[in-house]
């Protein structure tokens, strides 16, 4: 069985989010993929976990941007969604791609999420394979 790839992106702040997944999926093509759009980044880490449970799953992948504002909200989430991520991939022992970005304006966004240089949807989909490599 080809091991898929899962991708889960959340649908708040779509725009960059969908630069992350299209320049992903462009980098994954031929590999079988499976994508799975949750409402925001907090909720990534559930659907993280669903997928993981799936014996055909091998790496997934987290996709979500959250803006820095003028409360802590920012950080709650981020750090939850972070550690969570970390704690899924130990207790599946599979993989977890994690390019939930926190950006404080704009311009890093669209650098992060569109860009040529420095791309994390691009940098996402290469460091799957890279840990699909080394977990044959």
């Amino acid at each position: 069985m080809k091991p898929v790839i899962g991708i889960v992106a959340s649908e708040f702040n779509k725009e960059f989010v969908d630069g992350l997944v299209e320049n992903c999926l462009r980098e994954l093509k031929g590999h079988k993929t499976v994508v799975v759009r949750v409402p925001g980044a907090y909720e990534i880490p559930l659907m993280t976990k669903k997928l993981l449970k799936k014996k055909e799953i091998a790496v997934v992948i987290a996709f979500g941007v959250i803006w820095q504002g003028k409360t802590a909200h920012a950080d709650l989430i981020a750090s939850a969604v972070t550690n969570n991520l970390m704690s899924l991939s130990l207790a599946y022992e599979k993989p977890v791609i994690h390019q939930v970005l926190d950006v404080s304006n704009e311009k890093q966004a669209r650098e992060r999420c569109f860009g040529k240089e420095l791309n994390r949807g691009t940098e996402g989909a290469q460091a799957a394979l890279k840990m699909l490599e080394l977990f044959k």
